[in-house]
């Protein structure tokens, strides 16, 4: 891992990423030697994102073009309610057998480890939810705190599922839409 202040290729980062780092330690809590790695680690995934992904143009509809102030508002609520259309399962998954192998992890990346880490992250994703009651669409008045832990526990969700069919040859694609097809036929 690169030292602290620098970037995954060890060049010296910018002062506005250090300015972050601080600004972040403070308005969280939290040890700045602590955001630091974070920080880090995020920008060296980024940074080996990029290398591996072919970056287009966007190919969302609702941030393409001018609009008006409503219709923006507007095409901004619909657009977080869409999944990104230039990410596949296939990036990800390949992404994540990279990510594992880097790091030598798929020792540990048995079918049954990986089916085990799934259920405690969706144990954790649940603790979000835990005593909140009901929670209608889009989390209105959560905190903006608690919706950045909502959405990295639905992303280890997500991840630990591609990385179990990868690990048991199920093509997760494939799989949904067969068992989309199972439910239809049995609602008949």
């Amino acid at each position: 891992m690169a030292s602290e202040g620098t970037t995954c290729n060890g060049e010296t980062r910018d002062g506005a990423s250090r300015e972050a780092v601080a600004a972040l330690s403070k308005q969280l809590g939290i040890e700045r030697g602590v955001v630091e790695r974070i920080f880090h680690a995020g920008m060296c995934h980024a940074e080996t994102a990029l290398k591996r992904r072919r970056i287009g143009g966007s190919t969302n509809a609702a941030t393409d073009g001018a609009t008006t102030s409503t219709e923006s508002a507007s095409k901004e609520a619909a657009a977080r309610t869409i999944f990104s259309e230039d990410i596949s399962l296939e990036q990800l998954r390949r992404e994540l057998a990279d990510f594992a192998r880097e790091r030598d992890w798929d020792q540990f990346h048995s079918p049954r480890n990986l089916a085990l880490a799934l259920v405690g992250e969706v144990g954790e994703l649940c603790e979000c939810f835990q005593w909140k009651g009901e929670v209608a669409e889009g989390l209105p008045g959560w905190s903006e705190k608690h919706r950045t832990a909502v959405r990295q526990e639905i992303a280890d969700v997500f991840l630990y599922l591609i990385r179990l069919s990868h690990k048991c040859h199920v093509d997760l694609p494939a799989a949904a839409l067969d068992k989309l097809a199972v439910n239809d036929a049995c609602r008949h």
